[in-house]
């Protein structure tokens, strides 16, 4: 499933790139997420030493802006570890710009928790 991906980054073709991440929105499940290995594969190959100093790693890393609301939080949660690790380490300036937007904005932010519901209280005479 990362084949193209993969196959965009060895040609360092920037469009076959933003296709092949497009297209992996086919592999959402019935709850309308996508598998988080996925996400975590993305992770890794963001990860590489090639990679970080690659123009392409802005697009890699717009990955997560784009799918957001099709992320677990579980892979939310490893995409805001991996920033907070990671994120500084990336030359090209694109890529800072982007890793600055899944630092500071809504993309990877957990979804806040909802108080329960709270019956209502019935007067009683």
């Amino acid at each position: 499933m990362l084949a193209a991906v993969e196959s965009a980054i060895s040609s360092d073709n920037a469009e076959a790139l933003q296709q092949a991440l497009f297209d992996l929105f086919e592999f959402r499940g019935a709850d309308g997420l996508l598998d988080d290995e996925i996400a975590f594969a993305v992770i890794a190959i963001l990860g590489r030493s090639d990679i970080k100093a690659s123009r392409l790693a802005a697009h890699l890393l717009n990955f997560f802006e784009f799918q957001a609301p099709h992320l677990s939080k579980r892979a939310k949660d490893r995409g805001v570890a991996f920033l907070r690790e990671w994120g500084d380490t990336f030359s090209d300036v694109y890529s800072r710009h982007v890793v600055a937007e899944l630092r500071s904005g809504p993309y990877l932010q957990s979804e806040p928790l909802k108080e329960p519901r709270k019956k209502p209280r019935h007067n009683q005479k």
